[in-house]
């Protein structure tokens, strides 16, 4: 089974003021949706081949719910005072064909009221593991041209080559299934004093390159 990454997430207490940051530095998100029953919401740049998510809390009653209690999200938001990983990644099933029996990690599955009644999300990243990114996985074989005809209409020609995850050296240590999407090479996870997350478009070309403050724990390269 092939995987590529489908979407990148950050996990923010202030969605509108980190949306106004990357926004001025020429960003189009260009896609916002509230996820009913999950207690969030969020604000997404489309590329050629994945997106970029900021998240943020919509309703504090669902987003502390036992159904996403599992998820730690509300910790991720709060990351500065919980030191909760703040950051999450999709990756898609080239195929479309999501056999998680065949999967060579555990899994478990998350079933939001968002998503049609009986599905699941397959969960990589375990429960409650707050140190640890939260990885999760699509199924969707028609997701690359969505998000293709998606760039195409917002005049988005970018593609996001590279990512890297940095997290405190003294945190617990990456679960196997975590561990095996870096090992895989779908995914670069660095020592760190705190955590981050760093984008890479089009392998770099422009030589440019943006870091923000510690609230927003974000490099992007072009």
């Amino acid at each position: 089974m092939n995987w590529e990454l489908d979407h990148v997430f950050l996990a923010t207490p202030d969605l509108a003021r980190v949306e106004r940051a990357l926004s001025d530095i020429g960003l189009k998100f260009n896609r916002h949706v509230v996820h009913q029953g999950q207690g969030t919401a969020n604000a997404c740049c489309v590329f050629q081949n994945a997106f970029f998510e900021v998240l943020g809390i919509h309703d504090v009653d669902e987003l502390k719910s036992e159904l996403v209690h599992p998820l730690a999200l509300y910790e991720r938001i709060q990351w500065a005072a919980t030191g909760a990983c703040p950051l999450g990644l999709c990756y898609r099933a080239l195929d479309g064909n999501l056999d998680v029996a065949g999967l060579p990690f555990e899994s478990w599955y998350y079933k939001p009221t968002y998503i049609p009644s009986g599905a699941g999300i397959p969960i990589v990243t375990p429960r409650r593991a707050l140190t640890e990114p939260l990885i999760f996985l699509s199924a969707d074989p028609n997701r690359r041209t969505n998000l293709q005809e998606a760039a195409a209409r917002y005049g988005e020609n970018r593609t996001l080559t590279g990512v890297t995850l940095r997290r405190p050296s003294a945190a617990a240590p990456l679960s196997d299934g975590v561990r095996w999407f870096e090992n895989q090479g779908l995914l670069s996870i660095e020592d760190g004093t705190s955590y981050s997350i760093e984008l890479e478009w089009d392998h770099g070309r422009e030589g440019s390159c943006r870091r923000f403050n510690d609230d927003i724990p974000l490099v992007l390269r072009w």
